[in-house]
């Protein structure tokens, strides 16, 4: 057993949920059980359920794809519901995204609540600054009190929605590093987790029973996370209403590579050596040019679009989308300024 103590309390191994949550979870009597409707959710909380049989767990669900502000009101009133003043978050960044939420309004009550992360696919686990929840503009929330990383949970997880997750997390490891923000510790954690995830999630991916390749995908998640305390860039401002105006035509995660190589060419002035750094902890390639290459292949290893117009977006919607992520405050994150027409422009370099 691992126990990571940057930021939070991390319990990393194969057998995580069966060996650490019981003693992490030692003292508690009731919980409320939060699980969203990622594939591997269901199965993850029936052994959280086995690993505490003492605690008397409610259950609530919750959507998938991105938390609400909307239901921190539903959530904290099940919570009171259940007497617990804890949530074992259950699945993916919607359950754990929500906890987080629920968690920032208690402690605005005064009542702060514990939140332990269970995480049953790739994501931050609940360790990036804000949340950006689905209805709002993202928000510092409290990390999880403790979370639970077992790769054993991404055996139940379908090879298409663990590439796509797996692409948004590796997105947003790269974006960090990218960021002019100065974080030499960061920077380091963001270059790891970029070498294991190109490394290894192209394996877990088509080979679900490779063991290693789970937990080496699932630590670079890991590490993505604690990188993401530098923040991200601009792509989330436009692959969510992209993936919003999909609906379920697109996973979370699916549109992440064409909207970065086109971010990349766009970038690449204000970014400098730092995409040649990237670049090579990819593979082979230098400089902004051939990280643009290698996302696109890298994005076809995975089965994943590596064009906007291999997916069902409508470019008749590129301006509309463009305003709306001009307001984001993600584009504020961006390394180099973004206009509505810089917007419009990368959206058609990535069609």
């Amino acid at each position: 057993m691992t126990l990571i103590g940057y930021l939070t309390r991390t319990q990393f191994a194969d057998g995580a949920i069966d060996d650490a949550l019981p003693e992490e979870a030692s003292r508690l009597g009731k919980a409320l059980a939060l699980i969203d409707t990622e594939p591997a959710a269901a199965q993850t909380l029936a052994r959280v359920a086995d690993a505490l049989p003492r605690v008397r767990l409610a259950t609530c669900s919750v959507g998938g794809g991105a938390p609400l502000r909307g239901e921190v009101a539903r959530v904290a009133a099940a919570l009171q519901r259940a007497e617990a003043s804890t949530i074992i978050a259950v699945g993916g960044a919607a359950a754990i995204g929500q906890a987080r939420l629920v968690a920032e309004a208690s402690v605005r009550r005064g009542a702060p609540c514990a939140v332990i992360a269970v995480p049953a696919n790739l994501f931050d686990l609940g360790l990036g600054r804000q949340v950006r929840p689905r209805d709002g503009e993202p928000i510092p929330c409290p990390r999880p009190d403790r979370v639970i990383a077992d790769p054993t949970a991404l055996a139940q997880v379908p090879p298409r929605r663990l590439a796509a997750a797996g692409m948004e997390i590796l997105v947003h490891a790269i974006e960090a590093y990218a960021s002019p923000t100065y974080n030499p510790p960061a920077d380091g954690l963001a270059l790891e987790a970029v070498r294991l995830l190109a490394r290894w999630l192209p394996v877990a991916v088509a080979a679900p029973g490779n063991a290693e390749a789970r937990r080496e995908a699932l630590a670079g998640a890991l590490t993505a996370g604690l990188a993401m305390e530098k923040g991200t860039g601009g792509v989330d401002a436009l692959a969510h209403p992209l993936e919003d105006d999909l609906a379920d035509a697109a996973l979370p995660g699916e549109l992440h590579a064409p909207v970065l190589a086109a971010f990349v060419a766009f970038n690449a002035r204000a970014v400098g050596a730092r995409y040649g750094a990237l670049s090579d902890t990819m593979g082979q390639g230098r400089g902004a040019a051939g990280l643009e290459v290698q996302l696109a292949a890298f994005a076809r290893v995975l089965g994943l679009p590596a064009a906007l117009r291999e997916t069902a977006t409508d470019p008749a919607r590129f301006a509309a989308v463009a305003e709306r992520a001009a307001d984001d405050p993600a584009s504020l994150a961006n390394p180099r300024l973004l206009t509505r027409g810089d917007c419009e422009r990368i959206l058609e370099a990535a069609w």
